[in-house]
């Protein structure tokens, strides 16, 4: 049956519609959950979630972008939701490309067991995290999918239905709002720039 039909029969609340559809796109679905979360447990968990998610927002696809595209975003932003609230430690690095003057890169790893270094870890993750929630969910979002999650610009064009040069546009002017909210001179900011500062002057100096 043609993808169209089995949307409309879905929509109208046919189980069996709505399953064939999830077969067309699970390896999809779980493909997208395992490149974000990196790990096989959470992404199958996520995409559990996403199946859940689709299945209740099936009344509000209207249309207006592929289904495909549609189920992309709503995997996306279960997987930054499960970023969110996951209980694992994990850290947050923030710093500057040398090879593109305004390209900025996030980088999560596992924290080791050095506990000195874990609470400076969760305390950088925190700046971070509060920064990130300043912006609007629109600079939010495209900061999490080229920066943290490393999407290239054509998948985030594809996932978020625009053009390459609307995305990279978008792009420039969230990073460009994210680097002003962490200029701020306000805690925890303001602390938490100068003790970058600090940690830059004396890796240079060695």
């Amino acid at each position: 049956m043609e993808e169209h039909f089995l949307i409309k029969k879905a929509q109208a609340g046919d189980i069996v519609s709505f399953e064939e559809l999830i077969k067309r796109y699970e390896n999809i679905i779980f493909g997208i959950c395992v490149k974000i979360l990196k790990h096989e447990t959470d992404a199958y968990d996520a995409a559990q979630e996403t199946c859940i998610k689709i299945w209740k927002q099936m009344p509000k696809f209207e249309g207006n972008s592929k289904f495909s595209t549609w189920i992309y975003r709503i995997a996306v932003n279960q997987c930054l939701d499960t970023l969110r609230k996951n209980k694992r430690s994990k850290e947050i690095s923030f710093h500057q490309s040398g090879n593109e003057k305004e390209d900025w890169f996030m980088e999560i790893e596992d924290i080791k067991e050095n506990i000195g270094k874990y609470i400076e870890q969760i305390e950088t993750q925190s700046v971070l995290t509060q920064g990130l929630n300043e912006l609007n969910k629109g600079q939010k979002e495209i900061i999490m999918l080229r920066d943290v999650q490393n999407y290239s610009y054509e998948e985030i064009s594809q996932i978020l239905n625009i053009s390459l040069g609307t995305v990279k546009s978008r792009l420039s002017r969230a990073r460009n709002s994210f680097r002003k909210i962490l200029l701020q001179d306000k805690e925890p900011f303001k602390s938490f720039m100068r003790q970058s500062h600090i940690k830059e002057v004396k890796n240079n100096e060695l």
